[in-house]
């Protein structure tokens, strides 16, 4: 009988006695004897912290445990339900609580993960349990589907844990029992992590009510320093703690001595106590007696000791000197390299004293001193040094030749890495366990390790990047670890390769773990022992190595969700990548101040989800070759792109045309062709002679890629720094950055990953470009290094600049190769370094430490057709190569045709494939005759590099050799795949000029002909063959694992690699029918191994011959073996597709017990679906009532089946709902306007349809965008309602529907419009606001209009505008709490009479809190729309600057026959030459409207600066159209006030604008350069004239700071003020003040405004016409033809002649300018102004022309006809002088033709006269408007008759009859 727990007893008082513990624990047993474990689990996590200190403290929690694991529950959907979530919640929450340096090891990060995963695991199992148990998939009604119903599940909480949504249920049930597996893992490690004493204290604290101590600074709110900052040598921190009873000495232990000391401890620990205790000694200096007996005599150099340790067992040791954990002395130490037995001391230690004696003589002397302790006593001391800084190396090689020829290879005793004893290195060895310690690093590895900056570590392959970059972890990591109060720094590696990052997270994670060894009790000890033990004894499987990632439950899926725990974090870009993108929302960059249009904004939406959401449409290199090369290929005119093959063209287009800097600042992060075209060939190389087909096949790529819907690596990463230039990185920064391999990544890549870095000083790239093995690399470090420092110093991307430079280390030694391969493959690094030195970084030579054989190169033998048949044919006859012996081939096919003629005889990769593997001995079998370079390519090289000829070397760089270069890095990655030997089999004729380079450098051996090339093959043993089997298949070469598990005798595992092998090839197969072929022999192959496995391995091989056969389209053998794995949901599933039901009732049937009842329901709602579709009668009735019907309809979410039986049953209201349930808006206005008889269901209806518009299209949104896109919501809405009457509804619901109707038709329609004012009339101000605005989206359409359409668009504007300023001044009354408010702006009520703001809409803010006060509300309404009202203005006022209705004639359209070349003019281009007088007024209004409407503005927007400049801006405009620069444009005597809409307000407001303008214009610059202050003069006295102003301009001229000064100069006539000249000319018409003033501006003047210096001018010549007296009577205007601009005040007064002149020299000067080409020295002309400069010019000459017609002064036509280049009038007349002093001021009696003088002036006065009439009217040929009139004063004396037909005659009796008859009185 179960008992219930008394919680009572557990209080905290009753637990602090002992007697009160004593009793709760013996209840707990009595309770835990009787009752479920899973009811006392749940009573002990009802009380906070409870459970946790039961685990600590109680006795029996061991037992405890085992009874939680037992009752773990395996079935999914049981387990959801129940102990397990809330006891992993409490346990997980616990641990992840405590600071991180309370854990060992990886204990931190693996806590983190399981606390995200445990957060995460839920729901995605709820969401797999969905699809895994769903019955069927519910029927759509009209055209819905199968695939839609997929899309209502949400698969965010799937993609959490890296889980790709299921296609169907059985592949759900899979990853069901997959997520079961990590859960139950999790349960363990957290359960056995209780059980650690260490957390006893905190277990206790937690229930107890302790603070709980996590880190300080977490409750201070100050971030305390990284622990490195605290920490002056990294190398201190990886020191070994000292040891008890060791000595001063330090003892380091080589790897052998490690394997020798660990095998003898497990073998008997007794003896291996007794090697410590001998240790022990040397550590002590005791080098006395048989602790110090040398192995060889002194003449051999460096002394090698032995200790005896038994009578049978020596140590082998050398005092050596290495640095000190400080990094800054050498220091002796005891260098043990082995334990041998007696026999075993033999010949190599005096080879290695010789050996080790080629580091020199003061190397050596340090080895031999010894320092005695004490004087007189025995024991030695360690001495110390300075540090040395040459690297050892040596020339002699490791390999020890015996005298039978037979050899043995040492090179382990340089090479080996050595460890220093210590505690943990103890520790491990009682607990039997290998340990991974740091090791000693070489002086230029220290360097790097303590680098306090960033750094660029370069150096070729095996030379230690990788190593010094994890040390430099390690010690930054320890750091923390020992040093108190500091934050947990936050360590990212990143590489592109996932077994490189595994490799090094699990080295990280060893020498982690081994290093906390020194910190565990000897009971732990014990424990990790046993555990060793029982792990030797397990057959490790093999998992599928296509896997790119080992899964690891709890990693993170965003960047933000990142924490302290996950850190040190070892991943791939790619993943990286993937974090990012998805804290990115592209919609929130809407909000930031970010120049990405709609049509980008899209793009990058797309490939950010794609990046997220679908791995499967990224095209890798591999997807690439297989979909893309071959249409390139087939379509691709230029055969060149084609001939290079797809690693480089795939290189091209990502590293250089996307993936460059170039690119990265070009639009779409693309280069266009012109740009990549004319790229530097040095740079890049490679396509230079053909980039223009390159290009074309790029283009045709991307279009492929677009066909597909996929995106690449240079797509992904272009999208995230795009949208993190406007939207900031989520998440906190890493401390730092470690990329290793960094070449393999694009140049922009490396910004992203600096983007992630906050410390300046955190960064550490490494990585080699002469070995680049990614696709798509095309930089140097000295790229990286600018490109980093410039977006750096840029500050575009918010990165933070450090002020430290940072370090270039380059590693030059090889650790993995010997000096024979080392130096062949340095000679191809330096034929890259010399011809292409832009695409390679370069380093010091690279070298090895000890010598080895030069690798032999193989020609081949004479009269072969298969030059290298001897060789295979041997190797097939006696003998095949080694496990650690490979050869390498160019592809596919030359390995497949060595295997086809000699068969399987060794292992063979092709060069793509080795990247990353190794081998002892490397065969490289035809590189140069299989080369794309060609023969004579090749032999250019060495020819260049042999005779070093600089231009030849300079050819050799350029196109079409630049593919030698890659060529020649294929070369070196596949020498340096050799670690021994190097066999080069070329017998082609391009082989010959590297071979003989090669020979030259005396780098290689040339194999005569006929050498038996067999010798060279090496015999391995069966376990050596396992272990390269084991290493082929971890790297997916599936068919050279089977080569090696088939000599290393193990069945299993060779059919295991041939099953994954035609796994392998099925699915890079893309032919149809052969890949269901190889799908099913993969699929029997997986049978075949499942035969020969057990347990869950068995199902495990099943489920993937299942899988198999599915890919295959077998789907009835895919349900057997689902069957047989125990998957029945696959099968079914297999089943169904098949369309077998009867065979799923069978399942039902034959296996009741083997199914669980949720499984057994979805199996009945498979069947049940599937007979009721068909029509089909089920075998029993399935539904007794309606109502249970429905029920189970609801229950199983079939909604569309529901709505039909309810529609069927007249329930339109209910149906309705349901629609509504699952978000079908439209189907539930459908369902309700069917309901004829109901009119509140027509009520409901309309409210729906509204609700959905106004979500869509609230205020300030694209609403005819959205009502016209067919996929938006509300366009489907307002369809549905087209057909209600709306007679029907309420005039305010039925006004909203025609308003949405209308602007769906046209947003810009006079409807629109009427229904605002219709809305303002009824009070509905927030409609009639949303109704102008929509209608203000017509301004982004008005650049062409012409003035009458944007006249109308202001009376509209002006409308929206008042309405705006009226609501932001609260003139009327406009509350955001108001219904109709709310639904406008997308105002939603909350809780507590709250507000929140729908996303997306005017008011809302990202990122900010979305929650206000009614008050709060209403005042950020008023603020924004305040803000809107200023945005609009500012909008419409630059479209007025630049459109067409606002300007005049365009001069290029004029001077060019309506042509101009100009792109985007703004002027206008009218078919017809020019305007006529109704289209001057037209300009003219629509100028004084938008100086209303500024005005207006100006009311509500404050900003004094702000609106005096835009003041003068606008007036300057407006004097621009009054004061055209075309004459046939009009003039101000066109100017008609009746054309003016608003006139007297206009004038109102020009005259008070003209007012503030001249009250605060100032002379600025120094004299007598005035010239803007004299232009603003001169364009605001007109105006003040045109506008009837009545300001006093002549005084406020003159007063103080307002004159300018002639300066001194001799034509000054008044009171020396040129701005007061300048008024007295225009207003009061005297000529005598405003020749001197323009005089002074043609003189002085700098960068002038060219049409006001012309008007001024033609103002000045208007002034001169009272004085011309053309028809010589006593009226001197009769006769007079001009401007009728130039009589609007015909009062003009009498000036001398001597004015006239002047001003005609004025007008010379200004002509001379003009024609000189040399106008823009004087005046401010763009450079295409020169049309303008014309205009003026005619106009000078026009006004000439007409002073030349009336004027009767000889001399002054002479001039005139000077300026005019007319012919002149001849000097040597002796009559001239007489016939000059004719002036009629003078001789008012005379006539001209009285006197006696020479009729041939009078001849020549009379042509100037008809030639200047003639100009005239050539001029103003074809003009709409009449300028000119010909005055003729009533009753004359002199009748004058027409002049000509186009130019009128004004007859007038006196003066006041010209003003009367010319002036249009303006209403003043």
């Amino acid at each position: 009988m179960a008992v219930t727990l008394d919680l009572n007893l557990f209080s905290v008082p009753n637990l602090q006695t002992d007697e009160g513990q004593h009793d709760a624990f013996e209840h707990l047993n009595e309770v835990l004897d009787v009752s479920h474990i899973e009811d006392v689990v749940c009573d002990l996590l009802s009380k906070p912290g409870l459970f946790v200190y039961i685990l600590s403290v109680f006795p029996d929690a061991a037992f405890m445990r085992t009874k939680i694991l037992g009752a773990f529950p395996t079935d999914p959907q049981v387990l959801q339900q129940s102990f397990v979530p809330p006891l992993l919640s409490t346990i997980s929450s616990f641990f992840f609580s405590l600071p991180s340096d309370t854990f060992h090891g990886d204990e931190s990060r693996t806590i983190g993960r399981y606390e995200r995963y445990n957060a995460d695991v839920w729901p995605a199992m709820a969401v797999l349990s969905s699809i895994a148990f769903e019955t069927a998939a519910p029927r759509r009604s009209r055209n819905a589907g199968f695939k839609e119903r997929k899309t209502a599940h949400d698969f965010t909480a799937l993609r959490k844990l890296n889980i790709q949504p299921p296609t169907d249920s059985s592949i759900a049930m899979r990853a069901l029992g997959d997520v079961v597996d990590v859960v139950l893992q999790m349960m363990k490690f957290y359960l056995a992590l209780s059980a650690d004493p260490r957390f006893m204290d905190r277990c206790t604290d937690v229930y107890f009510g302790a603070s709980g101590e996590r880190d300080a600074y977490e409750d201070s709110g100050d971030v305390p320093p990284l622990a490195c900052t605290q920490t002056h040598h990294l190398e201190a921190t990886l020191a070994a703690s000292d040891i008890d009873r060791f000595g001063e000495w330090t003892i380091l232990m080589a790897s052998n001595a490690t394997k020798d000391l660990l095998q003898l401890r497990r073998r008997d620990a007794k003896m291996a106590e007794c090697v410590l205790k001998r240790i022990r000694q040397l550590s002590r200096g005791n080098f006395s007696g048989n602790n110090s007996r040398a192995l060889h005599g002194p003449s051999h150099g460096i002394p090698i000791y032995q200790a005896e340790v038994l009578s049978n067992l020596r140590l082998v040791y050398q005092i050596d000197c290495v640095l000190d954990d400080e990094g800054q002395v050498e220091r002796q130490v005891v260098k043990i390299y082995g334990i041998y037995s007696h026999k075993q001391l033999d010949h190599i230690w005096p080879w290695l004293s010789s050996l080790l004696s080629g580091r020199g003589k003061v190397y050596q002397q340090r080895c031999t001193l010894r320092e005695f302790a004490k004087v007189g006593g025995g024991v030695y001391r360690p001495a110390t040094f300075p540090p040395r800084r040459e690297e050892f190396t040596t020339d002699q090689s490791p390999v020890f030749v015996h005298d039978d020829g037979t050899y043995e290879d040492h090179s382990w005793l340089i090479s080996s890495k050595c460890v220093k004893l210590s505690r943990a290195y103890l520790n491990g060895l009682i607990a039997e366990q290998e340990v991974e310690l740091p090791f000693q690093l070489t002086r230029k590895e220290w360097q790097i390790v303590q680098c306090p900056t960033s750094c660029y570590v370069i150096g070729r392959s095996g030379t230690g990047k990788t190593t010094a970059m994890v040390f430099k972890m390690l010690g930054i990591h320890r750091a923390w670890e020992q040093v108190s109060d500091v934050r947990k720094p936050r360590q990212l590696f990143v590489t592109r390769f996932p077994v490189l990052a595994a490799k090094v997270n699990e080295f990280f994670t060893s020498l982690v773990e081994s290093l906390a060894l020194a910190g565990r009790t000897r009971d732990e000890l014990r424990q990790l022992r046993s555990q060793v033990r029982n792990a030797e004894h397990q057959e490790s499987p093999m998992m599928n190595p296509m896997n790119a990632l080992n899964y690891r439950p709890g990693t993170p899926q965003k960047y933000s969700e990142l924490t302290d725990h996950d850190f040190p974090l070892f991943i791939t870009f790619d993943q990286l990548a993937r974090m990012v993108a998805a804290d990115i929302q592209v919609d929130d960059l809407k909000e930031y101040d970010c120049p990405i249009d709609s049509k980008e904004c899209a793009r990058l939406k797309f490939i950010l989800d794609r990046v997220v959401n679908d791995e499967s449409s990224f095209v890798t290199y591999s997807a690439f070759r297989s979909h893309y090369w071959p249409r390139l290929c087939a379509t691709s005119r230029s055969p060149l792109a084609c001939s290079f093959g797809p690693w480089l063209v795939f290189s091209e287009f990502m590293g250089v045309i996307k993936g460059s800097e170039a690119a990265f600042h070009s639009p779409n992060g693309i280069l266009d062709r012109h740009t990549y075209v004319n790229l530097s060939a040095r740079t890049y190389p490679v396509f230079a002679g053909d980039r223009h087909s390159l290009y074309s096949a790029f283009e045709l790529y991307s279009k492929l890629k677009r066909e597909k819907y996929a995106y690449d690596m240079a797509d992904r990463t272009y999208a995230i720094l795009k949208a993190l230039s406007c939207n900031p990185l989520k998440g906190q920064p890493v401390d730092y950055l470690y990329v290793d391999e960094v070449q393999d990544n694009l140049i922009i890549d490396t910004i992203l990953l600096r983007i992630l870095c906050q410390n300046a000083d955190g960064l550490f790239w490494a990585g080699d470009t002469a070995q680049t093995i990614s696709a798509g690399s095309s930089f140097r470090f000295a790229e990286l290094k600018a490109f980093i420092h410039r977006t750096e110093a840029a500050g575009s991307m918010a990165i933070q600049k450090s002020h430290r430079k940072p370090e270039l280390f380059d590693l030059p030694v090889n650790y993995r190769s010997h000096r024979g391969i080392v130096n062949c493959a340095q000679l191809v690094v330096k034929l890259v370094t010399d011809f292409w030195p832009d695409s390679i970084d370069t380093l010091q030579p690279e070298r090895a430490i000890f010598g080895g054989p030069k690798p032999v190169f193989f020609a081949g033998w004479p009269n072969e057709s298969f030059p290298f048949e001897p060789f295979f044919s041997g190797l097939r006859a006696s003998r095949e190569l080694g496990a650690e012996q490979c050869i390498l081939v160019r592809d596919n096919t030359v390995r497949e045709q060595i295997r086809k003629r000699f068969g399987d005889v060794a292992v063979i990769l092709t060069l793509e494939a080795s990247k990353g593997l190794e081998f002892d001995d490397v065969f490289l079998y035809n590189f140069f005759e299989d080369s794309i370079a060609t023969s004579l390519q090749w032999h250019i090289v060495s020819m260049a590099h042999g005779d070093r000829d600089v231009l030849l070397s300079r050819d050799v760089g350029r196109s079409p050799h630049t593919v030698l270069c890659t060529e020649l890095k294929n070369l070196y990655v596949g020498i340096t795949r050799a670690r021994k030997k190097l066999y080069l089999l070329d017998h082609s004729e391009k082989s010959e000029p590297m071979r003989e380079l090669w020979s030259k450098k005396d780098l290689i051996e040339v194999a005569p002909p006929g050498t038996n090339i067999c010798q060279y093959a090496d015999k391995s043993t069966p376990e050596q063959w396992a272990a390269a089997g084991h290493k082929l298949f971890n790297a997916c070469q599936f068919q050279e694992a089977v080569h090696c598990f088939e000599r290393a005798n193990l069945p299993k595992q060779l059919r295991i690699a041939q099953a994954y092998g035609l796994y392998e090839i099925a699915n890079s197969t893309v032919e149809t029918s052969e890949r269901q072929r190889t799908f099913l022999d993969a699929a029997a192959a997986f049978v075949q191994c499942a035969g020969e496995a057990l347990g869950t391995e068995k199902k495990g091989f099943f489920r993937q011959a299942a899988e198999c056969y599915a890919s295959a389209d077998d789907a009835t053998m895919a349900a057997e073996l689902y069957i047989a794995a125990g998957d029945f949901a696959g099968a079914a599933e297999q089943y169904r597709k098949a369309g077998h039901f009867d065979e799923i009732v069978q399942i039902l049937d034959r296996h009741p017990t083997e199914i669980t009842g949720s499984y057994r329901n979805k199996m009945l709602y498979i069947c049940v679906v599937y007979y009721s579709r068909n029509g089909l009668r089920p075998p029993i009735p399935l539904f007794s009532s309606t109502d249970s019907e429905l029920a189970f309809l609801e229950s199983q979410g079939l909604n569309e089946e529901r709505v039909d039986l309810l529609e069927s049953l007249g329930r339109f209201l209910e149906a309705a709902e349901v629609h509504l349930g699952v978000g079908q808006r439209c189907c539930a206005i459908e369902s309700l306007l069917k309901d004829q008889q109901n009119p509140g269901a027509l009520q409901r209806a309309v409210d729906l349809a509204l609700e959905s518009l106004w979500q869509e299209c609230s205020f300030d949104q694209p609403v005819q965008a959205t009502l016209k896109n067919r996929r938006s919501e509300a366009y489907k809405v307002l369809n549905c309602v087209q057909a209600i009457p709306l007679d029907r509804l309420e005039i305010s619901k039925k006004g909203q529907i025609r308003f949405f109707r209308a602007v769906q038709q046209s947003p810009y329609a006079e409807e629109v419009y009427q229904l605002g004012e219709e809305f303002s009339n009824r009070g509905e101000e927030a409609m009639a606001l949303m109704a102008f605005n929509v209608l203000s989206s017509q301004l982004a359409t008005l650049h062409s209009a012409d003035a009458a359409a944007f006249d109308n668009f202001l009376r509209r504007f002006e409308r929206y505008v008042r309405l705006l300023t009226s609501i932001v001044t609260d003139e009327i009354p406009f509350r955001a709490t108001d219904p109709e408010v709310m639904k406008v702006f997308g105002i939603i009520p909350s809780t507590h009479h709250n507000y929140s703001v729908m996303a997306g809409t005017f008011l809302h803010k990202p990122f900010e809190q979305n929650r206000y006060l009614p008050t709060e509300i209403n005042d950020f309404l008023k603020t924004r729309l305040r803000a809107h009202l200023r945005k609009k203005f500012n909008d419409e006022n630059d479209v007025s600057r630049i459109s067409h209705a606002f300007s005049t004639q365009c001069p290029y359209s004029i001077m060019h026959d309506r042509h101009c070349g100009r792109q985007q003019c703004n002027q206008q281009h009218e078919r017809g030459l020019y305007s006529n007088a109704a289209s001057y007024n037209m300009i003219i209004n629509v100028h004084l409207q938008q100086i209303r409407i500024s005005d207006l503005m100006f009311s509500v927007i404050k900003g004094r600066g702000d609106r005096l400049s835009s003041m003068t801006a606008t007036l300057d405009r407006l004097y621009a159209a009054i004061y055209c620069p075309i004459f046939v444009e009009g003039s101000v005597a066109d100017l008609d006030w009746n054309s003016i809409r608003n006139a007297a307000e206009c004038i109102r407001v020009v005259r008070e604008w003209i007012k503030k303008t001249i009250s605060h214009l100032r002379p600025t610059g120094q004299p007598p350069n005035y010239t803007n202050y004299l232009m603003s003069v001169i364009r605001v006295t007109p105006l003040h004239t045109v506008f009837g102003g009545v300001y006093p301009l002549q005084e406020y001229v003159s007063l103080p700071g307002r004159r300018v000064s002639y300066g001194g100069q001799p034509f000054t006539m008044t009171d020396d003020n040129v701005s007061a000249d300048i008024v007295a000319c225009l207003t009061r018409s005297d000529a005598i003040r405003g020749v001197p003033a323009l005089r002074f501006l043609l003189q002085n003047g700098v960068r002038m405004d060219l049409l006001v210096v012309c008007n001024f001018a033609e103002e000045v010549c208007s002034t001169l016409v009272s004085s011309l007296h053309p028809s010589g009577n006593s009226s001197p205007l009769h006769g007079l033809l001009v401007p009728k601009g130039w009589i609007m005040n015909p009062n003009k007064p009498v000036v001398s002649r001597d004015t006239i002149q002047g001003f005609l020299c004025c007008l010379s000067r200004l002509v001379n300018i003009l024609r000189s080409g040399r106008a823009h020295t004087r005046f401010h002309l763009q450079h295409h102004d020169e049309p303008l400069v014309d205009i003026i010019l005619a106009r000078m000459c026009r006004m000439l022309c007409i002073l030349g017609y009336n004027v009767r002064d000889v001399g002054l036509s002479k001039i005139i006809a000077e300026i005019l280049l007319l012919p002149p009038l001849e000097e040597d007349d002796p009559d001239i002088l007489s016939v000059q002093t004719l002036w009629y001021g003078a001789h008012r009696s005379m006539s001209p033709y009285q006197s006696t003088e020479s009729f041939s002036v009078c001849r020549w006065l009379v042509d100037l006269r008809r030639q200047c009439l003639e100009t005239i009217l050539a001029l103003d040929d074809d003009s709409a408007i009449q300028d000119l009139v010909h005055l003729v004063q009533k009753n004359g004396c002199y009748p004058a008759s027409p002049i000509s037909s186009r130019i009128p005659q004004l007859v007038f009796e006196n003066v006041a009859d010209i003003a009367r008859k010319m002036k249009r009185a303006p209403p003043f």
